[in-house]
């Protein structure tokens, strides 16, 4: 279900969420002597992640599952392959195109643990945007092709599967590379720093940065992609792991999957509702709003520890329809996904 931008204050959601659980340095996977698995993980500040691990971790998920699990930022300016070809982290969110690219390319890189089914995303402008929006009746397309011309701020750098994605979309009403420019803001404070002072005509944001910058009013909600562009319906993000280290660390992988689940699970369970909003007014900040706080919610329900075969096909038909993945070598289900046994 569609999760309306929120009015927020504070920090961008799920920074506040990026502490570290576990011990970290030191060798990985799985062990012999009866001590829990370690496991390092990165995660972007200001993405969908965070609060799902926090949960993990104050629930007991990974102590339950037999894991340690370490959290840290995600260095600045390093895509989660080079962390993962480098050891700092085993596990990692990415796009599915950066992922299903890699495996392609025949990289030690494997998508376990589920993602997101979509993520919620939205074309973002500065306040006092000419531009069209929904609200006025626009299309997802009208507010594409007013871009013409027009700076779109981006959450990754060009070249990457998030950027072309984004190009092959703009291609599909009309507008052709040089008739707009693309430039990399980040997310989170970058983002909104960006559309404060103009930097960019409008921006292309996931949650939580496009609630984050439209309630604290430094940014007006042109239109929300998820609604009605086909190319942002398909799967959103994904864990991804080097393929040699889930394969050699069985137990590892299969209980970091495990909490996941049961976090995503606690999240979605109306049920927890009260548990759940403390953990939102912690990352987000004390004087969020009721109303946002229940859309926020709202978000957590596109996290799945089970990305079908089916839904991934289609991710896999759709980039590859798009130009986003080469047409040859195919990607298979089997290639690109592991699952726990």
């Amino acid at each position: 279900m569609r999760a309306h931008l929120a009015r927020m204050s504070g920090v961008a959601l799920l920074g506040l969420s990026l502490v570290a659980c576990g011990s970290g340095g030191g060798e990985t996977g799985d062990t012999t002597d009866g001590s829990l698995a370690k496991i390092n993980v990165s995660v972007t500040p200001g993405t969908v992640w965070g609060i799902p691990i926090a949960v993990a971790k104050s629930e007991g998920y990974f102590e339950a599952a037999g894991v340690d699990v370490t959290v840290s930022p995600s260095p600045s300016g390093m895509g989660h392959n080079q962390l993962l070809a480098s050891g700092v982290e085993d596990f990692g969110p990415s796009s599915p195109s950066q992922a299903l690219a890699a495996i392609q390319q025949g990289q030690d890189a494997v998508i376990s643990c589920g993602g997101n089914s979509q993520t919620p995303t939205a074309i973002v402008a500065p306040i006092g945007s000419g531009l069209p929006t929904a609200a006025s009746g626009a299309t997802s397309a009208d507010v594409l092709e007013a871009l013409k011309g027009k700076t779109l701020g981006m959450p990754a750098a060009a070249g990457t599967g998030t950027s072309n994605l984004m190009v092959q979309t703009l291609a599909g009403v009309g507008l052709n590379e040089g008739d707009y420019t693309l430039v990399n803001i980040g997310s989170g404070t970058t983002a909104q720093a960006a559309l404060i002072s103009k930097q960019v005509d409008a921006a292309m944001a996931a949650t939580p940065t496009a609630e984050t910058v439209v309630g604290n009013g430094d940014a007006i909600e042109l239109t929300y992609l998820s609604d009605d562009m086909e190319n942002y319906q398909m799967i959103g993000g994904v864990w991804q792991s080097r393929r040699s280290w889930v394969e050699q660390n069985p137990k590892a992988e299969s209980g970091f999957c495990a909490a996941m689940a049961d976090a995503y699970k606690f999240l979605q369970d109306p049920a927890n509702k009260d548990a759940v909003n403390d953990y939102v007014v912690e990352a987000v900040g004390t004087n969020t709003s009721a109303s946002a706080i229940d859309q926020i919610r709202e978000n957590f329900s596109v996290l799945t520890a089970d990305l079908s075969e089916a839904e991934m096909q289609k991710t896999i038909d759709g980039l590859t329809s798009l130009g986003v993945l080469e047409a040859e070598p195919k990607v298979t289900f089997e290639q690109a996904v592991l699952v726990s046994k």
